[in-house]
């Protein structure tokens, strides 16, 4: 890739950086992607990914192309803005983009013999789906880095009696949110109840169902669980709709709320990347913000440039709200029972389940003191008794005794 395409950006790019005031920001000591041409898509998919620790140490070396080259560009972002060449020929991203480059320096040379006085540069950029590439990425890594991100889901037709009429079980790399459902479209759509409308019953329109139990024909139902709980919850926001009427598809920018946590039965999530999409269906810009595990922090991903953002997610609110996520990533919550609190120069106080800071400074600031301590401090005084006891056995027996 030449040093010019390297450094030209659309004009749709230029606006969305100038409209988003990342500028503004503080500096951050996270490295982001030089852009090759319109793969914004891909960098941001590659943030999150550098991000998502739990994969990290099941990359494999040797064994794939592009666990390498992931494991290489991992490395390589903890000290310096990354390139993504290689990775982009491990994906096979070349490929498409190859094609097109022919066909415009055909059509280059042809409007050059029209006119030779006319000098046209063609820049060819490929638009990318940024959740189809995270599939991509996942299916050319090992089947072991892989399946943190793989779950299972069961859809089983019931009759109106609750017998199963057939049951499938389908593997998934994220579920979809529909942002068509019936609340008002001007209102913020819940990520939480969409999360939860996959998962509810639902009546199956059209003829009725045999149910070889009740031996007849009768209604049916459609309900669907999730049976393997991937370790990293991807959920997909459909703005990309299509239009019955026109047959095309439009995109929408309802505003959707995000939930720092998810659950589903046992199992408890909590966010930490969203990657977002400014633009419309023919042409747009991706950015990622992800939460650091550095300092807890969210950060901007926007190619090249990373800002530390200054209206913090999750500050004030449990949710916040967004016209721009698009695809969702939570990660499995920590199932510590304890956690610390406080440290000094001394000691770590430990704040164990339903015990609040203000109990513990109204005990002195040590909390509940723990088994062995307790059993420390009966070894001690056994001990100051066993030495009294001797003292009397040397000292006073002996003086009772000759008198």
């Amino acid at each position: 890739m030449s040093g010019s395409r390297q450094r030209s950006n659309n004009e749709l790019v230029k606006w969305v950086r100038e409209k988003s005031g990342n500028n503004a920001g503080i500096r951050s000591v996270h490295y982001g992607l030089y852009n090759q041409g319109a793969t914004c898509y891909l960098n941001s998919v590659l943030q999150v990914l550098s991000m998502t620790t739990e994969i990290h140490d099941r990359l494999e070396s040797g064994s794939k192309t592009t666990d390498d080259e992931l494991k290489t560009l991992f490395k390589y972002l903890k000290e310096a803005t990354g390139r993504t060449e290689d990775i982009t020929e491990s994906l096979e991203v070349e490929n498409g983009e190859k094609a097109l480059r022919e066909v415009t320096q055909q059509l280059e040379m042809l409007w050059c013999s029209l006119d030779s006085n006319v000098n046209v540069h063609f820049k060819v950029h490929l638009q990318g789906d940024a959740a189809d590439c995270l599939v991509r990425i996942l299916r050319k890594i090992s089947p072991r880095a892989s399946e943190v991100f793989k779950g299972e889901r069961t859809d089983a037709i019931k009759c109106c009696k609750g017998h199963t009429i057939n049951e499938d079980i389908d593997p998934f790399w994220y579920l979809s949110l529909s942002l068509e459902d019936t609340s008002d479209p001007s209102t913020a759509h819940s990520v939480e109840r969409g999360f939860e409308r996959i998962f509810r019953s639902r009546v199956l329109d059209g003829d009725a169902v045999y149910c070889n139990v009740c031996g007849e024909e009768t209604k049916a139902t459609c309900e669907s669980e999730m049976v393997s709980y991937p370790q990293i919850l991807s959920l997909l926001i459909k703005r990309f709709i299509l239009d019955n009427n026109t047959k095309s598809h439009f995109k929408s920018n309802r505003c959707v709320d995000v939930p720092r946590k998810l659950q589903r039965n046992h199992m408890k999530y909590e966010v930490y990347a969203v990657v977002n999409h400014t633009g419309s269906v023919s042409g747009g810009h991706y950015t990622a913000s992800v939460l650091s595990h550095e300092d807890g922090a969210w950060y901007e991903f926007d190619d090249a440039n990373v800002y530390k953002i200054e209206e913090q997610p999750f500050a004030e609110s449990e949710t916040f709200s967004s016209s721009t996520a698009y695809l969702l990533m939570y990660r499995e919550a920590p199932k510590h029972d304890q956690v610390v609190s406080n440290r000094d120069e001394d000691a770590i106080q430990i704040v164990y389940p339903g015990q609040t800071q203000e109990t513990m400074h109204q005990r002195g600031g040590q909390g509940d003191k723990c088994p062995t301590c307790k059993r420390t401090t009966l070894w001690i005084s056994l001990i100051v008794v066993i030495c009294v006891l001797v003292l009397i056995l040397v000292v006073v027996l002996p003086i009772v005794l000759i008198k």
